[in-house]
């Protein structure tokens, strides 16, 4: 197909803005002609597909091995190497909640067998307090049952008897919780090195990159278990100690600052955010159980 030379002006077709070149100046589209041959489409799908792929590859090369400064790199302009970094956690982040949730749901598996022995033992269970409640109901003169054991029961025969379901609405939860705790992360990091990155902006592409590694890892120790489970021992367990390493090392290296300083920055960073994730996740566990069970 005949390209459209470059100094001869052509009209957008989005926004009708006169231009030269192959995109246009006002609203950024692509000058493309969709009406052509089936052939020149798969030809051009299989481009952006390998354009993609090299992207992506290269983006998780650099975020592995540049802690700090994929970051900076990415900040200074040299972006059309990479995957956009919320692109690049969403992708991530789905991979990993797959994984977690597979392993989970293995780990869970329970028999027919244990379900009918653990829901016989509930309703076993549930009978003697029943008889219980009665006889105090008898000689304290008054019909008191004690509806949050019966409650208590019927939500854990619930669960027995598919806990994949529930498993997996909690993790829907969690991996929302954590998106949206990633702007209380950057406010910590700029609270702490707004000096040497005064804009929002940085801190936040940076949490995307750190909470992106935490899933690209935990999600390589999650694979390790699902394709060898019948292990005595899982070495693979030590790998998470580089977490708190590459953390310290992407905030050394995009900050600027010395290694002592960075440390304790580091460090009160990592408490008064994990304190937020723990009270998050508590409240997300409430909010959770109230709008499965009660």
């Amino acid at each position: 197909m005949p390209k459209t030379p470059s100094n001869q002006k052509v009209v957008c077709q989005n926004c009708d803005t006169s231009f030269k070149g192959n995109y246009c100046p006002e609203c950024g589209q692509q000058l493309r002609e969709f009406q052509k041959p089936f052939r020149f489409l798969i030809v051009d799908l299989a481009g952006n597909i390998f354009s993609f792929d090299t992207r992506l590859w290269r983006s998780i090369k650099s975020l592995i091995l540049k802690p700090g400064l994929y970051t900076l790199e990415y900040i200074n302009g040299h972006r059309m190497r990479f995957v956009p970094p919320l692109r690049l956690y969403v992708f991530i982040s789905f991979m990993f909640f797959l994984l977690l949730s597979t392993y989970v749901n293995r780990e869970i598996d329970i028999s027919d067998e244990t379900k009918i022995s653990i829901t016989a033992d509930l309703d076993k269970k549930m009978e003697e307090n029943e008889d219980t409640n009665n006889r105090n109901a008898i000689t304290l003169g008054g019909d008191t049952p004690d509806l949050s054991q019966k409650d208590l029961s019927e939500i854990a025969k619930s669960v027995t008897a598919d806990p994949s379901r529930y498993m997996n609405s909690f993790l829907t939860f969690v991996s929302w919780s954590l998106f949206l705790l990633m702007p209380v992360y950057a406010f910590l990091l700029w609270l702490f090195f707004m000096k040497s990155q005064p804009y929002c902006f940085s801190h936040l592409v940076f949490a995307v990159n750190q909470h992106a590694i935490v899933f690209l890892l935990s999600g390589l120790i999650i694979s390790v278990k699902l394709l060898f489970p019948e292990r005595d021992n899982q070495p693979e367990n030590l790998a998470l100690w580089l977490i708190p390493i590459y953390m310290y090392i992407g905030e050394k290296q995009l900050y600027q600052k010395g290694w002592i300083s960075t440390f304790f920055r580091w460090l009160t960073i990592s408490f008064l955010y994990l304190i937020v994730l723990l009270i998050v996740i508590s409240l997300l566990f409430a909010l959770w159980f109230k709008l499965n069970f009660l």
